[in-house]
């Protein structure tokens, strides 16, 4: 491993698709760059998510905002795609559609409530679909349970490593420095302003720093109001051909995603995973028995054909939550030269637009979306938000959209 450069232009911490997709483009337009991961590339929640690429995630927290949230998933999926065409490594970005499926009949008047909504704020994508409509999508689903969806056909898929280890290389050959096992203790700031960041045992210098650690966001800048969230995963055994959409839904009271096949054949879902008693760990990574039991429930219960197929591997990541359900990207109030971008719950779809956006905002000055709305000072002020605990996806959802019932 080279030496840490004593002075850079900028420095960004994570190494994730968010981090790396700020290193990219940050180097795009002719910044020296140094990025500061303490594990490996993809080593949190980028490396533990299904790789989905949606639109509009979940059952919209802020429906109002549905055409500003539109605004950057569709800028990202176009970024995507050019990333796709011009990058050395196949990120296996695919655009098939994504499921939002409801079981029950009221489920499936609030998603026709949803819908109209959206279309009334001008997303003439998205589709309402009965549940013969449905099964001619994805037929392999348990017809005794559903009952309709939504669908996206711009949503789909990729392969999450496969995203980072592109954007770090491409980084790295426009002279980014791409430091792995490298943990930064502190952003060090004098008199208000970024001096650069303290690793274990030196110091680099920049006027710029780029806090792109998600979960751990709040660690490095108190003042960030961003939450951590533990989910677990696991994926089969290879399989012969399935329908290629993602999809995600409530199932047995939780809520899930099937992120679909990789390229390998191995089919990825996912479901909560609820912090132990009495410590209530949300970065905590070890494996329980009975949450791996009910996440692998789900495959039966939505796809009684694979009710008999081998989970071969399971992993727990710890990905955000913001008091708004939209992430923090922008400059950070009262830190001259310290730029967030993180509190995602969907990543994917807004790792290629937040790097870009953060870029543009260090490079110019200004950026090619407005960010206002964003800003990661928005909850300085107000009363720090008191959520259930223990939480997890579901109930975070629930909270913020008055649904929780303790």
């Amino acid at each position: 491993m080279s030496e840490p450069k004593n002075e850079v232009d900028v420095i960004v911490i994570g190494g994730g698709a968010v981090g790396t997709s700020a290193a990219y483009h940050l180097s795009k337009g002719g910044k020296k760059v140094v990025l500061c991961e303490k594990g490996n590339l993809a080593g949190g929640a980028s490396g533990r998510c299904g790789g989905m690429v949606v639109h509009c995630y979940g059952r919209e927290l802020n429906i109002d905002k549905t055409d500003q949230r539109l605004m950057y998933t569709r800028a990202n999926t176009q970024i995507m795609k050019e990333y796709a065409e011009s990058f050395e490594i196949d990120f296996e970005f695919r655009q098939v559609g994504c499921l939002d499926i409801a079981i029950t009949e009221q489920e499936f008047e609030e998603l026709e409530n949803l819908v109209d909504i959206q279309r009334s704020l001008g997303d003439e994508e998205i589709e309402l679909l009965d549940k013969k409509q449905t099964l001619a999508v994805m037929p392999n689903l348990n017809a005794h349970l559903i009952t309709g969806s939504r669908l996206r056909p711009s949503d789909g898929n990729l392969n999450p490593f496969k995203l980072t280890r592109a954007q770090a290389l491409e980084a790295s050959k426009l002279g980014a420095e791409i430091r792995t096992h490298a943990p930064v203790k502190e952003i060090l700031l004098s008199n208000g302003a970024v001096q650069g960041v303290q690793l274990q045992d030196s110091v680099i210098e920049a006027p710029f720093v780029v806090n792109a650690t998600n979960a751990w966001a709040g660690q490095l800048i108190p003042d960030l109001e961003i939450i951590p969230v533990r989910e677990l995963a696991m994926v089969s055994e290879c399989l012969p051909p399935l329908p290629p959409q993602p999809f995600e839904m409530l199932c047995l009271g939780d809520f899930a995603y099937g992120a679909t096949q990789t390229a390998s054949g191995n089919y990825n879902l996912g479901g909560p995973g609820p912090p132990k008693p009495p410590a209530y760990d949300y970065y905590d990574e070890r494996i329980y028995p009975d949450e791996v039991f009910r996440v692998m429930s789900y495959i039966g219960v939505v796809f009684p054909g694979l009710a008999e197929v081998s989970v071969i591997r399971s992993w727990v990541g710890t990905f955000a939550f913001t008091p708004d359900g939209l992430p923090s990207i922008g400059p950070m109030p009262g830190y001259k030269g310290l730029v967030v971008i993180a509190g995602f719950t969907d990543g994917m779809s807004w790792a290629a637009i937040s790097g870009k956006l953060a870029a543009e905002y260090i490079c110019d000055g200004r950026t090619s979306l407005p960010i206002a709305s964003l800003d990661p000072g928005r909850f300085i002020g107000r009363p720090k938000t008191h959520w259930p605990q223990p939480y997890d996806l579901t109930v975070c959802h629930d909270f913020l959209t008055g649904r929780f019932k303790p």
